[in-house]
């Protein structure tokens, strides 16, 4: 595992308080699309003690049937977890971010949210804005599934979904939250 980092199965999440614990928000789409399924998530920070920030991970479909997996990432300024996840080396977003019309608007715990492109890894879309006062960082795989946000989404902090939580349609731990950091981070 890599120091600053936790992740943590989608079936564990829901046998222990791995959720209720976390110290920033952690994201989730309520309710969830058809089909999609949670995947795990992460928290901690790149490098340690530089904040705090949580990734959840979902796997479902875009809005045209093809498979995707999104990270809903949240971190506090300099966290380092949206840079590490979009395959940036960075630990804030690049400078157009807020500048501009945004690209794309999901509803983030009852607030319209704007999110600005950044360019990143070719074969992900990111997509980056400010929510409850912390960072968050859309990042969809492959590019191409990067139509989901023509028809936005609803996050909720998982944290304050109580019993709900139990219904949350579990899958299996997606790899893209097993990242190598970078030494430079």
């Amino acid at each position: 595992m890599q120091p600053g980092l936790v992740v943590v199965d989608p079936f564990a999440a829901m046998i222990d308080t791995a959720i209720q614990a976390l110290p920033a928000p952690l994201w989730v789409p309520w309710p969830p699309p058809p089909g999609w399924r949670f995947a795990g998530l992460s928290h901690g920070a790149v490098p340690p003690g530089a904040g705090s920030g949580t990734a959840a991970c979902w796997s479902g479909t875009d809005p045209f049937e093809d498979p995707v997996e999104t990270l809903f990432v949240c971190e506090e300024a300099g966290a380092g977890l949206g840079g590490l996840f979009s395959g940036l080396r960075t630990h804030y977003p690049t400078p157009n971010v807020g500048i501009g019309p945004p690209d794309a608007r999901f509803l983030v715990e009852g607030r319209s949210t704007p999110l600005w492109s950044v360019d990143a890894v070719s074969d992900r879309a990111v997509y980056v804005g400010e929510a409850a006062g912390r960072w968050l960082w859309v990042i969809v795989h492959p590019a191409e599934g990067s139509a989901l946000v023509v028809s936005p989404l609803t996050l909720v902090d998982a944290r304050s979904l109580g019993a709900e939580l139990a219904m949350l349609p579990l899958g299996e731990l997606s790899p893209r939250l097993l990242v190598e950091v970078p030494p430079e981070l």
